[in-house]
């Protein structure tokens, strides 16, 4: 007779619900993409203004047959006001498997979303994919809103045992499609991330010969630092 033993052991109440949260991260973040193109065609203003549509994406108009009832009334964003399925199991998200890495942008922002919960975590997966596959994945176009998030854990974890990884990253991104228009979309905090990051880098370029970092002229940084729009 098969014991029940190996069956005990595993928790399939915790593991529905970091597939539940799983499903409805990848949603959300479709949802959310989904809103920054609409506002990038309906030319808005201000970055203010995109965000407030995006921040308001899961939110679906009233039809017809929708009736308003008389209950109390609940916070318009429910969303900003409440933890989410991802909060709750945050810390019980299953391990990524480092040596399998992503095909496409989709995959990409399913595991940054569902692994990377920390800058730490993030420029740790960036290192570790490389700025040729990131190239790859994102050659058709970089989803709205991740550029920023990848400036700033670059600058915020960068280390000058990484200058080439760094570097190569950025150069890579820099020659996918719609590029410009995702920079111009970064916020001010974004744009300082993006500034200070390639301070570092120069800082460890001109402290560096040319022997020590082979790919890595002055000339080429500056070159890459004027298609970042950062002054060199």
């Amino acid at each position: 007779m098969v014991s029940g033993k190996d069956d005990e052991r595993i928790d399939f109440s915790k593991l529905e619900k970091e597939l539940e949260a799983a499903v409805e991260a990848d949603a959300k973040y479709w949802r959310e993409n989904d809103a920054k193109i609409r506002a990038v065609t309906q030319k808005v203003e201000s970055y203010e203004e995109f965000k407030d549509i995006v921040a308001a994406a899961h939110i679906k108009p009233l039809e017809k047959k929708d009736k308003i009832s008389e209950k109390k009334p609940t916070p318009w964003n429910p969303h900003a006001t409440k933890k989410t399925g991802t909060d709750v199991t945050s810390d019980t998200t299953l391990q990524q498997d480092k040596t399998v890495l992503p095909k496409n942008g989709h995959e990409f922002a399913r595991d940054w979303k569902r692994y990377c919960k920390t800058n730490e975590q993030k420029y740790e997966y960036l290192i570790n994919i490389g700025g040729e596959h990131l190239g790859q994945i994102f050659k058709t176009e970089i989803a709205f809103g991740l550029l920023g998030e990848i400036l700033a854990a670059l600058q915020n974890c960068f280390t000058s045992d990484h200058v080439e990884n760094v570097f190569l990253i950025l150069e890579n991104l820099s020659k996918t499609k719609r590029f410009s228009l995702s920079l111009d979309f970064l916020s001010s905090a974004e744009k300082e991330s993006c500034t200070e990051v390639f301070r570092k880098l120069k800082t460890c370029v001109d402290e560096k010969s040319g022997d020590e970092i082979p790919c890595i002229s002055t000339d080429a940084l500056e070159t890459l630092m004027t298609v970042f729009k950062v002054t060199p």
